[in-house]
This record gives structure tokens, C-alpha cells and sequence, in this order.
């Protein structure tokens, strides 16, 4: 009971919609030049390096709002990868924020024609049963009370689901490595497409069937477990990093140059330290805007 309660409050104070205005009048500048300069997720909306992170809190950079760790869900430093959160331990989790009324959580409110996620994570399916329904990440995709995305281990089989009001986009993907860093990233069109990318490449892609989700119950943005149930059952341990969200479709260069970007940083050392510079004052600049609108409007 006092853990719900816990992640009722922390829930409460990570709210991430944002303004009806600020969403209108945002114009992707990105198409030409790919991903910004200094680090490849600093123009996503929403980016979870799991670089700044204190006790339970790991922190999105670009809104200065945090992400909880939870039931023993840590930060460690990964000699391939750097700064990762991990969910290793039994029951353990990651609470991003409630994303209600937002992109994430309804894809049919994506105004600039689509969405994109993209991290890195690292699996290992000999964990989990075969006939196991085992979650990797969800603000509700997979629910007929809800919309959103999800991606699950289920049956044997890795499966991406994308819910609006009125359609469905399901994929099963097959061969996703395992026990090693893979970079994973859909690219999700406005009543068009859902395409898979594994490390910039593009791998598949499916259309959208009819569908009814007449809904939004659960709109909490969750890693390693469905965010409609804390079952342990439905976890699936593993490690992530680089989490990012953007509420528009990137185009396929974008994707390769953002996965080779941070291959670069991964693989030298001494880049690793000038980005987790960068970061961090990218994180407090951020801080500081949230809490001026928080002032302004309190």
C-alpha cells in the first residue's frame, strides 16, 4: 500500500502535457540537417539519458521533470554503454510520468504527423518463460481500455503495438539480439505506418487495422511492465539507456545518424565525459524553465 501511494504522489508531480499552444505552433527544423549537434536526442521532446540520476530519481532533460526508479530499479555504469538504468532485480521497474492527453499516451493528438521513440536496451530472453506476457515498455498500446504503444515479449514472440481511437498497428518482430546493446526505434505515421528500426536500419513495417478504443485509462509511461498492471509475472528484467520521445515522425537518416552518433560516444571514453558535461547543463537549464513555469502559473 505505501508503495502505490508513493507512486501516486511522485506520479502527481511529474505531470508532462504540455500547453495546447506550445504544440500548435512547434515546426520540425530537424528534416535537413538530421539529428542537433552536442548530442543526438537534444531536440526529442521527451529524453531519458539515465546520466543524472540521484536516490530514486532519474531526470528527462529537455522538460527538467524526473522518472522513477522502483522496487530496487537502479543506475550503474555499463563499460559498453555508460550511464544505464537497470531492472535486473526481481519485481523492479521504471516510472517515466503520466502522459495523459499527450502524443505518447494518444496518438491520435500527434499533430506534426506522427510520433518516434528510440533507446537502447538490452535483453535476455532466457529470463522470462516461453509462454510468458512480458512487457519492455508501455503508456497503453496493448490495452482495449487505452491507447498509446507497447512493446512485449509475448509467447515466444517480441510484438509492438500502436492504439488510437478508431485503428491498431501490430507487429511481430522477429530475431531481436539478445544479451548485447541493440539500439530500437519506431517511426509511427499519422493512419499510415509503423516502421521498426534495429540500430538505423530499417528491418519491417505495418499497416493499421480497424480497431476500437473508445478509452484512455491508463496513460502512465512504464519500463519492464505493462502500465495497467504491477504484476510480476508481466515484468521483463532488463537494462536501457537513452530513452527518447519525439512527437513527430524522424526521417530514416535521422535515425542512422542518431544511433552512430552515440556509437561514437559509446566507444571513447573521453567523449562520454564531455557529454555527461553537456547533459547535465542541458538538465539544469531545463530545471530552471520548469520551475519558472511552475512559478508563473502556481
Amino acid at each position: 500500500m505505501l508503495n502505490i501511494l508513493l507512486v501516486c504522489l511522485l506520479v502527481n508531480t511529474v505531470q508532462l502535457k504540455k500547453p495546447d499552444n506550445v504544440n500548435a505552433i512547434k515546426k520540425d527544423t530537424t528534416e535537413s540537417k538530421g539529428i542537433l549537434t552536442k548530442d543526438p536526442f537534444l531536440d526529442a521532446t521527451h529524453y531519458w539519458p539515465f546520466e543524472t540520476s540521484h536516490t530514486v530519481l532519474t531526470q528527462d532533460i529537455v522538460t527538467g521533470h524526473n522518472a522513477i526508479l522502483m522496487d530496487n530499479a537502479d543506475t550503474e555504469n555499463d563499460d559498453d554503454i555508460g550511464e544505464i538504468a537497470s531492472t535486473m532485480r526481481n519485481g523492479s521497474y521504471v516510472i517515466a510520468g503520466d502522459f495523459k492527453g499527450t502524443c505518447f499516451s494518444d496518438p491520435g493528438k500527434c499533430i506534426m504527423g506522427g510520433m518516434t521513440i528510440s533507446f537502447w536496451v538490452w535483453l535476455n530472453d532466457t529470463k522470462i518463460c516461453k509462454d510468458q506476457d512480458a512487457y519492455i515498455i508501455s503508456s497503453g498500446g496493448q490495452s482495449k481500455k487505452s491507447r498509446g504503444f507497447a512493446l512485449l515479449y509475448f509467447h515466444g514472440e517480441y510484438v509492438a503495438c500502436f492504439s488510437t481511437a478508431d485503428k491498431q498497428w501490430k507487429m511481430k518482430i522477429k530475431d531481436l539480439p539478445q544479451r548485447r546493446w541493440i539500439n530500437i526505434a519506431f517511426v509511427w505515421k499519422n493512419n499510415e505506418q509503423l516502421t521498426f528500426y534495429l540500430n538505423g536500419d530499417k528491418k519491417q513495417y505495418v499497416v493499421g487495422t480497424e480497431a476500437s478504443r473508445p478509452t484512455v485509462d491508463y496513460t502512465i509511461l512504464t519500463i519492464s511492465r505493462p502500465n495497467n498492471a504491477v504484476n510480476r509475472e508481466f515484468m521483463y528484467p532488463l537494462k536501457i539507456s537513452s530513452l527518447a520521445l519525439w512527437d513527430r515522425p524522424l526521417k530514416p537518416i535521422q535515425i542512422k545518424e542518431s544511433v552512430n552518433a552515440l556509437m561514437k560516444i559509446h566507444k571513447n571514453p573521453n567523449l562520454r565525459r564531455k557529454r555527461s558535461k553537456i547533459l547535465r547543463k542541458a538538465f539544469n537549464y531545463a530545471l530552471e524553465k520548469s520551475k519558472r513555469h511552475f512559478i508563473q502559473h502556481s
